[in-house]
């Protein structure tokens, strides 16, 4: 296995160093291979990063609304009890806080202001399952340029927008994978942050390892009855754009509020929409999208006074409590059904989906290959003939112990065929594979776009013998030989069959012997 044969090469690097300064950042690596993987949400002020988050997440955890907003990371991460850790941008000691405390870490408040001019970043330990899966880190945003308010808010704290900027990439530099945030559709903003992606800054943004999400979806509503499809053709319409189509896997939709609402409405928030669900939709609707009257003036068709409309409105936006209602007249029954439905019509649950097969069935790899790029830049170091260099403090120096260590990690990355797997979706992504369509499905699949497990590189049920998983490899293995051999196959594509032809030589064999092993125990 990858993983056994990563520690190995860990623990015989450890011992070459023998305690060498490398040593203690060599362990920092494993450690980080070990952790779960760090997905940083990036894009614009007020584009829905923190609502999208909180629908991940399913909670309401991080603050929303450009007023509240100071500008610092939040890093979200799983621990059995909640808590914050504040980081400063001096380097003084972190301080320990209760998660209760976050609202007075983020809202702009004149009696805190020395405290958030200070925060570099803020980890937010939580018990969420989500977050046993990967990190998630929200960042402040990739602006150059900031309305009024957020403006104000730069001043408030003695910090620009460069800063703001710097940080939010910094940050995301750290993360493993990416989620661009496009707010409704892509603006010329957008298109100069995804320019500035493709810098030396973030040089490993790849489809492999980047998604984007187009938020706010329900503003698509009240100008179409179908917000999500509406949303689709417009994520659809950017990745036939080159910059979109050369770094991300794929635009998905989602309407984050209502993500968000499905998670966290009560059982008191389903019984006021099933009064709602008894007015006419239309007129439900016309109602709804007066907006403040709405949750202001006494309607005498409407069954819930204002002062409850209003909180539903903040909760689930116009579009969310037109689409609940209308799930309930349709046998949404109970709080579990509409939760699943509102997730699934809120394109919330597609997105989940995407970013557990496209990042999670990966994670041990993207992790593993960034971490041999850092390790090779040990090697890199300036040395310490001129004293310590800016910034380089506890860095560690070159030497022939750390030279045998990058050999070792060179040798892992040369001889893993995975690292190969991730070469070729590389080409693939960037247009240089001449593949039919059918060819590329089996491209993504056979390296692990859908699972890792063995039925799920080959495309079958995973109740599937031994017998008919190698019955499927053998037959995918001639098909790929035969393409590897075909004289009209050049360059990319040519050294993509011979990688499939390999992945599937690999899995004839474990499966082969795996049946062998069966028959010794019978």
């Amino acid at each position: 296995m990858l993983r056994d044969r990563t520690a190995e090469a860990f623990d015989r690097a450890l011992r070459r160093l023998d305690g060498a300064p490398a040593a203690a950042v060599l362990k920092e690596y494993a450690a980080r291979l070990a952790a779960p993987m760090r997905v940083a949400v990036i894009g614009r002020v007020s584009s829905g990063k923190s609502t999208l988050t909180n629908a991940l997440l399913g909670s309401r955890l991080v603050p929303t609304g450009i007023e509240e907003l100071t500008y610092n990371v939040n890093w979200l991460r799983y621990a059995p009890e909640p808590s914050l850790t504040v980081h400063f941008k001096d380097g003084s000691p972190a301080q320990h806080r209760t998660l209760d405390e976050l609202e007075k870490l983020t809202a702009r408040r004149e009696e805190h202001r020395s405290l958030l001019a200070a925060i570099d970043f803020i980890e937010v330990f939580f018990a969420n399952d989500q977050l046993r899966i990967f990190d998630l880190i929200d960042t402040p945003g990739l602006d150059s340029h900031y309305g009024a308010d957020s403006q104000n808010t730069l001043r408030f704290l003695g910090r620009t927008g460069a800063q703001v900027r710097d940080a939010t990439v910094a940050h995301a530099r750290g993360a493993d994978a990416l989620v661009l945030v496009f707010g409704r559709s892509m603006s010329r903003v957008d298109e100069e942050a995804l320019a500035e992606l493709q810098g030396p800054e973030l040089a490993s943004l790849t489809p492999i390892t980047a998604i984007g999400v187009l938020t706010k979806v329900e503003h698509y509503w009240p100008a179409g009855p179908d917000p999500l499809g509406r949303a689709r053709q417009v994520a659809d319409r950017l990745m036939t754009e080159g910059p979109v189509r050369r770094l991300l896997f794929d635009v998905t939709p989602v309407g984050s509020l209502v993500g968000a609402a499905a998670e966290t409405f009560t059982e008191c928030d389903l019984e006021h929409l099933r009064q709602l669900a008894t007015v006419a939709p239309e007129q439900l609707a016309n109602r709804v999208r007066r907006g403040e009257y709405f949750c202001t003036r006494p309607y005498d068709d409407l069954p819930v006074p204002a002062a409850i409309r209003r909180p539903l409105f903040e909760l689930f936006g116009p579009w969310g409590i037109v689409l609940a209602t209308q799930l309930i007249r349709d046998g949404a029954e109970d709080q579990a059904q509409l939760r699943a439905q509102l997730l699934e019509r809120s394109g919330l649950t597609e997105l989940r989906r995407l970013i557990s097969s496209h990042f999670g069935n990966r994670a041990h790899l993207i992790k593993l290959q960034r971490v041999v790029a850092d390790i090779r830049q040990l090697a890199r170091q300036p040395n310490s003939a001129n004293g310590p260099q800016p910034g380089s403090a506890n860095r560690p120096q070159p030497g022939p112990a750390l030279a045998e260590v990058v050999a070792e990690f060179d040798r892992l990355a040369l001889n893993e065929h995975a690292f190969e797997e991730l070469i070729v979706l590389r080409h693939y992504y960037n247009g240089e594979l001449d593949l039919t369509e059918d060819d590329a499905a089996e491209l993504l699949r056979v390296t692990g776009e859908h699972g890792v497990w063995v039925t799920d590189r080959l495309g079958l049920d995973r109740r599937a013998t031994l017998e008919e998983m190698y019955a499927r490899a053998q037959q995918r293995l001639a098909y790929w030989a035969d393409r590897d051999t075909d004289p009209g196959l050049i360059g990319a594509t040519s050294a993509a069959a011979r990688t499939l032809r390999r992945s599937y030589e690999r899995l004839v064999y474990h499966i082969g012997a795996a049946r062998r092993h069966l028959e010794l125990v019978q």
